[in-house]
């Protein structure tokens, strides 16, 4: 590797088309690679720009695929979507549906054209995160030995992502004889490195020079010197990415979650006056199916893009927890393991039995009822009376409960040790700095966690879950007299099958890897870890800061805003119904008293303004749909506030699914419930003896 690397060149047409024969060497594992590696078969080149774009956005995105093969996709699939939908718009003989012919092939085409522009940006925001272990390990190494090739292999062993497929990729070309130095062979990805993170580039050039550097303290300072700067650069791209996701969740929040909510205070007036024009049906479903997989799409790739510090703990092989989708109880001294779908189902079924039932029976009455009779179901299920309420709430709830349930018996286990896994790295920096220091004073690995458990019970820190990691790891050295390397990583009884932390593993892999040196060596290894992960530390907490508004509006809005504003739209199609009922009756009231008919022999005002009843949606399945989003909004708004605190962790946005969802569904009831109270108080005052739809 040359000692100057000129990071202002660009790669070039051959170095592109170097990397592109590169990435056909890789299978073709995701679908997205599969689907382009079948069109590429029968399809046409882009136009030359064109080309040129999508081959230089490939080439950085570790994508086995061609600028061909992803154009000839784009159009397929704009074509199957046309086909597609002007099928279903022929068969349904909506005019509604021509607004989605044109839309989703254009989203579909504009999805798959761009997918390898955003695979690439995905790809070097993931590199931040390895690029910082690889320098890590690389330092690590090369306190203990000063080889650079060494420090490579060492570091390509332990880390995995882009960058390490590439070193081992250039280890390989070394060992069989196509370069002759690891320096040599690593030059050759420079190009692709530094248009993924050029400051990786440039620590290891600082790495480069410890090799020439006579005096131990000057290696020193390199070595601190390159972790710093990778670092400290690292805050600064953070902050940068930070900022632009804030912006990109902001807007899908207003604009795909927040605005929707308040556009639901439509529902009621389209279901009433353009029931003609526009099928409250289709609005439904855009609202329960459309809607919801539209935003779960852009927020998972918001989320894609979030910078994060911290791996997520893989809990689900602790011996203590059940298999995935099960839940433990304990029965004697056995456990008994039950599927958590099963009981949610049997949960959802229960609470939603009474509106199922109701909704059959309205159902088959409307099917098969004369015009006339129709009219009076629909008016019956506009009134307000019990049957109508808990009909409605039934099957909410139901959803709502089965929903909860579920969510929370696959969670509730796992969420303990996941917890006590992320406080272990959360305080891990001080328990190795503490080892670090008795390391470093010539006390032997055993005699310095004895000393570092003394510390803390002095400061009276016992219940800290950094104390009970070493306390474990003490006991397993002393009483069943494991070395240290066993004590941690033994497959029954060592500390990573009780800590199940990506993060810890990597740090206790490479201490037990120096524990052969002296003491004073491991020390200080311990400690430049430590300074490590203190580091890893405030770029999370930097992370948390910047999105602090974000996440605290998105908070307050799933838990308490979505809820009540569903509740009252859904209360208010009945109020407005009646109210016009109400002015239906004293407008022929008026017109008696003037001795004018025309209104009356043509049929009543409330009739001439909605037109027919037996047209109009029901207001009990009107407020049913809304009920079905609002916990679907519920799920995507945790879904998306889960993202942004701790990424794509499993385990807490199941849980925090589950407490979202409870919260909401209380708001919910009360809000639907009291607003048809008061709304009923309203109408009974102002109409005090006439039936809602018949007038004296």
């Amino acid at each position: 590797m040359p000692n100057r690397i000129n990071f202002e060149q660009k790669p070039s047409k051959d170095y592109i088309n170097f990397l592109l024969e590169d990435t056909k060497s890789k299978e073709k594992n995701t679908w997205f690679e599969k689907l382009c590696g079948f069109t590429e078969n029968f399809g046409i080149d882009p136009p030359k720009e064109m080309k040129e774009k999508l081959n230089q956005t490939i080439a950085f995105s570790s994508l086995n695929v061609t600028a061909k093969g992803v154009f000839t996709a784009s159009i397929l699939t704009f074509f199957i979507l046309l086909i597609n939908i002007s099928f279903l718009s022929s068969i349904l003989k909506s005019t509604g549906l021509i607004a989605l012919m044109i839309l989703i092939p254009i989203v579909g085409f504009i999805y798959i054209y761009t997918y390898p522009s955003f695979s690439s940006k995905v790809v070097k925001i993931q590199t931040g995160d390895e690029a910082i272990k690889i320098i890590l390990y690389m330092i690590i190494y090369l306190k203990l030995n000063p080889t650079f090739e060494g420090a490579v292999l060492y570091a390509s062993a332990h880390t995995k992502g882009p960058i390490s497929n590439d070193i081992k990729k250039a280890v390989w070309d070394m060992q069989t004889g196509k370069y002759r130095s690891i320096e040599e062979a690593l030059s050759f990805y420079i190009p692709k490195w530094v248009v993924w993170n050029e400051d990786f580039v440039r620590s290891l050039s600082l790495l480069y020079g410890v090799l020439i550097e006579p005096s131990e303290k000057g290696r020193d300072d390199i070595l601190r010197k390159s972790l710093d700067y990778m670092l400290e650069n690292t805050k600064e791209k953070m902050k940068v990415y930070v900022e632009e996701i804030s912006g990109s969740i902001n807007i899908l929040h207003i604009m795909g979650i927040l605005l929707p909510v308040m556009a639901m205070v439509m529902l009621p007036l389209v279901s009433m006056f353009l029931n003609d024009t526009v099928n409250p049906l289709y609005i439904g479903i855009g609202y329960i199916i459309i809607l919801p997989l539209f935003l779960y799409f852009f927020i998972r790739r918001i989320l894609l893009k979030r910078p994060s510090a911290f791996l997520i703990p893989d809990v689900s092989k602790h011996p203590d927890l059940p298999p995935p989708g099960k839940f433990s109880i304990k029965i004697g001294k056995n456990k008994l393991y039950l599927s958590a779908i099963f009981i949610s189902i049997i949960v959802g079924l229960l609470l939603s039995s009474y509106g199922i039932l109701h909704f059959t029976k309205l159902y088959f009455d409307y099917a098969n009822a004369s015009p006339q009779l129709k009219e009076e179901i629909m008016k019956g299920e506009a009134s307000i009376n019990f049957e109508n309420i808990a009909s409605t709430l039934s099957i909410t709830l139901g959803i709502g409960f089965a929903t909860y349930t579920y969510f929370y018996l696959i969670s509730f286990q796992r969420i303990k040790i996941r917890n006590e896994v992320k406080d272990v790295e959360r305080e891990f920096q001080v328990g190795l700095f503490t080892l670090g220091n008795y390391l470093s004073e010539g006390y032997p690995i055993e005699k310095s966690i004895e000393k570092s458990l003394d510390e803390y019970e002095k400061l009276g820190m016992k219940n800290k879950a950094t104390y009970k990691f070493f306390q474990k790891l003490l006991n397993n050295i002393k009483n069943t007299g494991m070395t240290f390397k066993r004590a941690i990583f033994d497959k029954t009884l060592g500390l990573m099958i009780y800590f199940p932390s990506v993060l810890i593993e990597e740090v206790m892999n490479v201490i037990s890897s120096a524990s052969e040196r002296s003491s004073t060596v491991l020390g200080n290894v311990a400690k430049t870890i430590a300074t490590y992960i203190e580091n890893l530390n405030s770029i999370e907490i930097k992370i948390r800061e910047l999105l602090e508004e974000v996440r605290s509006g998105i908070k307050i809005q799933s838990s308490f805003v979505i809820p009540v504003v569903c509740g009252l739209v859904a209360a208010l199609g009945i109020f407005i119904l009646n109210m016009f009922a109400i002015i239906s009756c004293e407008m022929q009231k008026i017109e008696k008293s003037f001795g004018f008919s025309g209104l009356q022999n043509s049929g009543d005002f409330l009739k001439q303004m909605i037109g027919s009843f037996s047209k109009m949606m029901p207001m009990t399945v009107l407020q049913a749909i809304i009920g079905v989003y609002t916990i679907e909004i519920i799920i995507i708004s945790s879904i998306l506030l889960n993202g942004i605190e701790n990424g794509f962790d499993p385990v807490s946005r199941n849980y925090l699914i589950a407490n979202t969802i409870i919260k909401a569904l209380i708001v919910y009831s009360i809000v639907f419930i009291l607003a048809l109270v008061v709304f009923d108080y309203t109408l009974i005052s102002m109409q005090s003896s006439n039936g809602m739809f018949s007038c004296r």
